[in-house]
Order: C-alpha cells, then sequence, then structure tokens
C-alpha cells in the first residue's frame, strides 16, 4: 500500500478516481472520459473544486464548476446517463438545491457506473455557519426529494473512510442502480491524517443495459410496480455482504476490563470523540463502549438489537438535535437508549462531559429495578413478531432486471393501431400530440436527421412539457433518450457531451422550460459554448399545463393567468433569447417557423447545420421554432376580424397558424440568425468519424501509474521521514494565528516528521475574509483510536502568531505544558497559569533577516523544537524541503533562525 496524506475532502476525490479507473475496464477509450465531477464553490469543500480543476486535467477526466448547485446537480444526471462515474460534493445549503435531482436519480434508476452525492455537512439551519455539523442527517437518510425512493448512505469518519467508502458508493450505486451518498462532516472533510492507497488495481468491464433514463410512468398501475421494484432492489440491497462487512465498527465492547454494559452510538467525526470518551470511561472503572455506524441507510437495524441485547442501553452521540437518536429510538425503543448528547451548530462536547453524564447513568442503570427492566426487555425483542404488510397485486410484476419503460411503453400501446415510419432511428408509437401541433413536424425531421448520424452516439434530453414523452418515438437501441428535471437539460446535456465529446447530445425544449425555469442553466450553457445542439419550440404559452403565461407571451395576449393579456408593469416584458444568447458561445443560431413542406425542410436543413457545428466542436447550436399551440393559443381580435372579413371560418388550429404566423414574429422577428451554414457535410461527417475511429485505447495500469505520480507530485502520496519513531506518549499541538501566516504549512511539517506511528491535524477556519483566524490541532500518536479533538487543559504545546490568538487558547494548555508566542511588541506573562512562556518576535525575525514574513511560521518551529528537542534537524529540514520545495531555503534559514533566537540566551517568559 502506498501512503498518501491529505484532508478527507480529497481523499474522497482520489477514492472516486481509483474507481472510475477500476470500472473503465483493463483498455478503455481515450476519446471517453475517466470521470465526470461537477460542483459549485461552497465552504467546507471549496478545496474540492479546486482540487477537481486541477487533478482532473492530469487523469483525463471532467469537471464543470457550475452556476449552481442545483445545475451540479443535474450534471451528474447527465454524465450517469451515458455510463460515466459521475460525482458531486457540496455542503448543507447546496444538498438541500440537490434534492429534486436525487429523487430523479433514485427513479431513473440511474446507476450507470456509478452516481455519488457528497454531502460534508455544516452549521443550519438556513445559512448556519462553516463548522462542521450532523444536522443534516434525516434529509440523507430518510430522503429529501419526492416520491418513495431510497439512497445509500454512507459515513465515513476518517480520510481513509473518505477514500474507501466513496469507491464502495459507487460501486454498490453500478450494481443497484441507486444513487450513492457520502454523508461525512465540515471536520471529517478538513481533518488531514494518512491514508492508504492500492498499489494495483482490478479492472473489471462494467455492463449498462441500455434504456429510456426517466422517472415519469403515466400509464394505470405501472408507476405503483414502478415503485415496489424499487422497494425491492432495496431490500436487495440490505443483504449486500460488503455493507454487512462494515454497518458498525465496535470499540471495546469486548474488553480485558470487561465486556461494555453501556454502548455509545454515533457516526462520522462524533465517532473520533466517542474513541476517547470510552477510554476516559473506562480508567474510571465505567464499562463503556462505543459503535461508529458506518451504514446508515440500509440502517443497521438488526445490529444495534443485538448489541443491546448482548451488552446493554444505548447512549446516542450526534452533531444534531434528536435526529441520530430518533433513528435509533424507532430501531430499539425508549427503554433501550438512556441518554444522549446532542450538538447542533457546529460545536463539539467535552469528553470530560459525557464521561460525567456515562457515570451518573451507570449507577443507575445496575439498580436492580432497572436490570430486572432490562432483562424483561432483552426476553420480548426475542418474542415471535405478528406483521402483515398488504403491497396489493403489483409489488412484483416488474422483475429487477426488466425495464419499467418497457411495460410503460406495452401499456401505451394496448388498443393503439401504430405508425410505421421510415426513419430507422424512430418507433412506430402512434403520435398523440394535439392536431396541428408542430411537435410532430420536429419530431419527425430530428428522426430523419438521427438516420444521417446512425454511426454517431446519439443522446436525447426530453423536457418537461407536452413533448416530454418525446422518447416514445426513438429506439432506444439507437438513441439514448434521457429526461431530466424541468429547465435543467442543458446542464445535465453539457455532462453528457463533455463525458463523450465524440458523441451528438441533442436537447429538445419548449420555451416554458428553456426561457421561464431553465433560462439560467441555458444562458451558462451558452456561455461555456457548451458544444450541444438546442431545439427550442417557441409557442408562448405552457401548454401541458393548460395555458399559463410564459416567458414569451407577447404583450396584451392573453393566458390563463393572465385573461386580459399580457401587462409589462405586472408580467415584465417577454425575453427574446436572440438577444441574451452569449454570441461567442453560440456558433450556430436560427429562427424559424414550421408546418409547411418547405418551412419543415427549411427546420431540417438549419437541424443538420446545427449538428455539424456540434460535430466540428465549434459552439452551441441553437434552433428557436416559433411553434402553434391549437389549444391554447388565442388570436387578437384583429386576426378574428381579418379572418371575418374574408369569410375565413374561425377554425381553432387555422387561427394559431395564422397567429404564429402574424402576432409571434412582432415580438419574435424571424430575420435574425448568426453562424455558418456548411456545403459539406457529408465530409464533416466523414472526418468526424475518422477523428473518432483513430482515437487511442488506454490502460487501466497506466492510467493508475500516472495518477499516482500526479499524487507524488502534489505531495499528496509521500514517504514519511526516516526517524525512529521514539516518542511514545501522545504530543498535541495547537497552532493558532490568522489566514496566510502558515499556520496549517507548519502543521503539514509536525505531521510529516514521523516521530509517531500516526498524526492528525484537525483544522477550523472562519469565513473566507481576510485575517480570518485559522488554527489546527495536531496529534502526534502511537495510538489510531486517538480523539483529534483538543480538549481544554490536555494540550502540550500552544503556539501563537498573534495575541489574540493566545487569550483565546490558553484554556487548551496543559500543567506543566509550553506556550510559544509572537506577541507582536504587546506585554504578556503566563500569570498564575502554570505553563512555560516564550516569546519570539517571530514575523519581525522573518521579515528583517530571511526578508519574507510569511517564513514567521517555521522561525517557531525552530524556536519550539529547540526548547523542546523532539525532532532532529535533519528530519525537519528535510521535511521543509519535500514540503515547500520552491522556498525550501528560505524557510530552513528560518527555522536555524528560531533555534539561534533560544540559543542567543532568551529566557522563557520574557
Amino acid at each position: 500500500m502506498s501512503k498518501a496524506i491529505s484532508n478527507g475532502n480529497l481523499a474522497l476525490v482520489n477514492g472516486a478516481i481509483v474507481w472510475a479507473i477500476e470500472s473503465a475496464g483493463a483498455v478503455s477509450k481515450a476519446n471517453e472520459k475517466l470521470m465526470f465531477a461537477a460542483g459549485y464553490p461552497i465552504t467546507p469543500v471549496n478545496e474540492v473544486t479546486e482540487y477537481l480543476g486541477r487533478i482532473t486535467k492530469e487523469v483525463d477526466a471532467c469537471f464543470i464548476q457550475a452556476e449552481s448547485e442545483i445545475a451540479s446537480g443535474n450534471m451528474v444526471l447527465g454524465a450517469a446517463s451515458v455510463g460515466i462515474p459521475a460525482l458531486t460534493v457540496t455542503s448543507s445549503p447546496g444538498i438541500s438545491l440537490m434534492q429534486e435531482a436525487i429523487s430523479y436519480a433514485a427513479g431513473m434508476e440511474l446507476g450507470g457506473r456509478g452516481l455519488v452525492y457528497v454531502d460534508v455537512v455544516r452549521g443550519g439551519p438556513g445559512l448556519g455557519n462553516i463548522q462542521g455539523a450532523q444536522s443534516d442527517f434525516n434529509q440523507a437518510v430518510l430522503g429529501g426529494g419526492p416520491g418513495d425512493y431510497q439512497n445509500i448512505v454512507l459515513a465515513p469518519a476518517s480520510a481513509q473512510e473518505m477514500f474507501d467508502f466513496v469507491r464502495l458508493a459507487f460501486r454498490l450505486s453500478y450494481q443497484y442502480k441507486i444513487p450513492g451518498f457520502i454523508l461525512s462532516d465540515g471536520y471529517v472533510g478538513q481533518l488531514k491524517e494518512e491514508y492508504e492507497i492500492p498499489d494495483t488495481i482490478k479492472p473489471f468491464d462494467a455492463t449498462i443495459a441500455k434504456d429510456v433514463r426517466t422517472s415519469i410512468y403515466v400509464r394505470e398501475g405501472v408507476l405503483e410496480q414502478h415503485n415496489w421494484k424499487l422497494f425491492r432492489r432495496f431490500e436487495a440491497l440490505k443483504k449486500e455482504p460488503l455493507l454487512k462487512e462494515i454497518e458498525v465498527q465496535p470499540y471495546r465492547l469486548n474488553d480485558p476490563d470487561g465486556d461494555a454494559e453501556i454502548v455509545l452510538v454515533s457516526y462520522g467525526f462524533f465517532s473520533r470523540i466517542g474513541t476517547g470518551i470510552v477510554d476516559r470511561a473506562r480508567e474510571l472503572g465505567i464499562p463503556v463502549g462505543h459503535v461508529s455506524l458506518k451504514v446508515l441507510n440500509p440502517f443497521p437495524e438488526k445490529a444495534l438489537l443485538e448489541i443491546v441485547k448482548n451488552y446493554g442501553p444505548l447512549y446516542a452521540m450526534e452533531g444534531g438535535i434528536n435526529q441520530l437518536a430518533e433513528r435509533v429510538r424507532t430501531v430499539v425503543g425508549s427503554f433501550a437508549i438512556i441518554g444522549t448528547c446532542e450538538r447542533p451548530g457546529g460545536t463539539l462536547p467535552e469528553e470530560k462531559e459525557v464521561v460525567s453524564d456515562l457515570e451518573a447513568l451507570y449507577k443507575q442503570i445496575k439498580t436492580p429495578e432497572f436490570q430486572k427492566h432490562l432483562t424483561d426487555y432483552r426476553k420480548m425483542l426475542s418474542y415471535p413478531k405478528v406483521f402483515k404488510a398488504n403491497r396489493g397485486p403489483r409489488f412484483d410484476k416488474i422483475s429487477l432486471s426488466d425495464s419499467t419503460y418497457d411495460v410503460e411503453y406495452q401499456t401505451g400501446m394496448e388498443g393503439k393501431r401504430p405508425e410505421p415510419r421510415q426513419s430507422g432511428s424512430m418507433t412506430d408509437k402512434n403520435m398523440y400530440y394535439c392536431a396541428g401541433c408542430d411537435h410532430k413536424h420536429s419530431t419527425e425531421a430530428l428522426g430523419n436527421a438521427f438516420d444521417k448520424f446512425k454511426d454517431f452516439d446519439v443522446t436525447l434530453y426530453s423536457p418537461v412539457g407536452c413533448s416530454i414523452f418525446l422518447y416514445d418515438f426513438f429506439k432506444k437501441d439507437r438513441v439514448n433518450n434521457v429526461q431530466v428535471p424541468h429547465g435543467r437539460g442543458p446542464a445535465a446535456a453539457s455532462a453528457s457531451k463533455r463525458s463523450k465529446p465524440d458523441s451528438l447530445v441533442v436537447l429538445y425544449q419548449g420555451d416554458g422550460d428553456a426561457f421561464d425555469i431553465g433560462l439560467g442553466e441555458l444562458l451558462h450553457a451558452s456561455a461555456r459554448g457548451e458544444k450541444i445542439t438546442s431545439i427550442i419550440m417557441n409557442n408562448g404559452t405552457y401548454g401541458m399545463t393548460g395555458g399559463q403565461l410564459s416567458a414569451t407571451t407577447p404583450l396584451a395576449q392573453f393566458s390563463k393567468t393572465t385573461p386580459k393579456g399580457r401587462e409589462a408593469s405586472l408580467n415584465g416584458y417577454p425575453i427574446d433569447i436572440s438577444q441574451i444568447l452569449h454570441r461567442q458561445g453560440v456558433s450556430y443560431y436560427r429562427r424559424t417557423l414550421i408546418g409547411t413542406p418547405d418551412l419543415n425542410q427549411q427546420f431540417a436543413n438549419f437541424l443538420l447545420q446545427g449538428l455539424l457545428h456540434q460535430l466540428k466542436g465549434d459552439g452551441m447550436s441553437v434552433i428557436e421554432v416559433i411553434a402553434t399551440c391549437t389549444e391554447h393559443q388565442r388570436a387578437p381580435q384583429e386576426i378574428i376580424d381579418a379572418f371575418q372579413a374574408a369569410g375565413k371560418k374561425l377554425h381553432q388550429i387555422t387561427l394559431s397558424k395564422e397567429y404564429v404566423t402574424v402576432t409571434m414574429p412582432k415580438t419574435f422577428p424571424l430575420a435574425v440568425g448568426w453562424g455558418e451554414d456548411f456545403n459539406n457535410p457529408e465530409e464533416i461527417i466523414a472526418a468526424a468519424l475518422e477523428k473518432r475511429n483513430n482515437s487511442q485505447s488506454v490502460t487501466a495500469e497506466s492510467r493508475f501509474e500516472g495518477l499516482k505520480k500526479t499524487l507524488t507530485s502534489m505531495g499528496i502520496l509521500f514517504q514519511r521521514s526516516a526517524e525512529e519513531k521514539k516518542e511514545t506518549r501522545e504530543l498535541r499541538f495547537y497552532l493558532c494565528g490568522e489566514g496566510g501566516q502558515g499556520v496549517q504549512s507548519l502543521a503539514d511539517i509536525l505531521m510529516k516528521a514521523g516521530i509517531t506511528k500516526y498524526a492528525f491535524n484537525s483544522p477550523w477556519y472562519e469565513p473566507e475574509v481576510t485575517k480570518a483566524r485559522t488554527v489546527a490541532a495536531v496529534t502526534l500518536s502511537n495510538n489510531p483510536n486517538v480523539s483529534p479533538n483538543p480538549q481544554a487543559g490536555e494540550v502540550d504545546v500552544l503556539v501563537c502568531m498573534t495575541p489574540q490568538m493566545y487569550f483565546e487558547k490558553k484554556h487548551f494548555v496543559k500543567k506543566g505544558g509550553l506556550v510559544i508566542i509572537d506577541t507582536q511588541g504587546m506585554e504578556i506573562k503566563n500569570g498564575a497559569f502554570d505553563y512555560t512562556m516564550i516569546h519570539v518576535p517571530a514575523a519581525s525575525l522573518a521579515s528583517v533577516q530571511v526578508k519574507e514574513k510569511r517564513s514567521a511560521n517555521m522561525v517557531l518551529l525552530g524556536a519550539m523544537n529547540r526548547h523542546l528537542e523532539i525532532f532532529k534537524d535533519e528530519v525537519l529540514e528535510n521535511t521543509i524541503r519535500r514540503n515547500i520545495p520552491k522556498a525550501a531555503e528560505i524557510n530552513i534559514q528560518a527555522y536555524r533562525l528560531g533555534k539561534e533566537y533560544l540559543i542567543s540566551g532568551l529566557k522563557p517568559g520574557h
């Protein structure tokens, strides 16, 4: 195993990349991206977007910094829909915005090669703060989106588990077609420690059945059958051996001092605190054990019941209010949970106060009365259960391997006459658009266009709107049909295209889908120049929902929600998309009518040209159709008067056609457009095919070696210093300062110096503003279960780069400990505190003597090591060279300067 060191967030990303390499097979195509990731900057995961922006280029993966968490959550749907592993990482406010997409993913059975959402939780509600918390438990475990669905929820408590669990989440998502979900917290995400990356991998060829990716089923009974299918698949997941192996991790349940009689239950960072609590309680003779929950959904119900039966009642610890505790209570009952420790808002408990709780509770549970009740309760748990669930006749109608869409399609064809079509890309499904609707013409044009590009992988996005069932008309073995949340098509389509650059991706939208709810995604896709083709059917009304106002309803025109006509003062002005699409990002734009043979041919040519622009990689192509809605468009009085004057019959279809031809172009002129029309489509198609066919293959071994080389260059894979592990006692350092003073760099060097087997850095930051405070709690220990959370009165060394931090943190120093402080000219004495204080003007020394103020942290390191003499100079200096290679000599000079400053005769306390 190779040693790596990073915080939990980056360990997770590295684990995802390893999964992507494994699942791509022994040999994979170089013209497909290894993995897709999307994200939006949010604390405490900002370094994830920064890291993805760098490392994805090195490993031939793809990352988009999206315009919002909504877009990110839907982009991964697009990547997973075309079989590319997809990851997004966010924090609490962001995951809330992704809930619709997660529900869709579950309904779409979108496992792909793995789809994983990650929530690194911070304090709430609302915007809350940026400290780690666990208050999203209910949202993650119970589901925050619409419908009956389940996610696979894993809860890592270390960098190693972040690396391992994301790989497992991807594997299970792929295997069970269920979204994977990592529920972490800001403390685990930011906790820096060592973890292992395998030296070799075992690639395999993932198989993904072609199917329509949708979550809408309207035929009678099909949605019920689909829900039961999802339910049964999750029931199968509950038996998965890989989950059973890790679902709970016990600590000192069985102990030489005696079995546990009270068992702490927690997950995430609270599990790291829990082990420290158990050790303290055991020292006092209190028989306490701990279980860390690693799998939160499926929840480990049987395991918890067995713990109560075999050991004793439970005490729940969580970084929220009665979320984990209530879930545990539903499993074991109120009697078996005898206490809780709840800390919302990102705060952490002191271990001693919890031990005090346990001491009092232990006395109470040892009373004869409680013991009798406990015996009775354990007997009750063994009683046979009587229960019957009536799940109706549709419970197992669809097998887990069958396509729900096929059932929907067949049900919809019952009693209907098929409509044979010439296009080889289209089905014979009868079209159910309204009489006179232009969707019929555009749909048929799509089929003919797809026939011209039959040698390409084609993905078609259906909207939420009148053409929501567009995928019914295209063969799923010929076209990858996808339907995503309302308005989010441009985001998802962007990911599909980025993941498979040689494919063709077509987005079909209505004006409500594109210009109302989805305007942000459309504009950002155009600004990014996404190489997709968008067809927008603009009929100026919400056709599917009954004719309400849309973004493009002309002024003074009727809608169901503006019965007296659209008023600018109340409803705003109609949006002309040609005025706001990004001209540099959109290489081809046309606006047209449709519905006559000539107009249909013109649209077909525009569509062909748009697809050619996509093949050439020029940018986004957009074809806007000013379309009829014969049900809900209402012709203005002047058209009616003209019809009557001409003796024409007032037929709704005819009036609608006239409205689109005469009225709509006054707001949306037809004579707009830009971009070149190509007269050599065959050459462009042939060149694109040749480029695709000449794409190289890449081996999994070469990808993995490339990843390890990249991680080494980043300092993540490393060799620990060869210092003999002479230090047997734990050493706790609390390093404090302001942003930019190198607090975290100093912590890294202490960790990598290697005087103990294990090293941890639990950092804390204020919001990202100038002069924000930052701390690093570094623990060096030979005990892998030591809590990395500093406790008041137990820190060995406090290093303060500003006087302010000393006054805030001095209560952490233990009796006989050491404080090293840059007082910046302020007179500070330790007063009644029983510790050694050393004043070092580090910033001044660094500025004057090494000409680099940022090296003040190394000055303090030198002074500290001169006083403690726990590190060899050679080891520290070599660690500095590896950790800060571009400024190694300056920082080594600063380190030596700090040592010399103490040698020069300074007395402690001065």
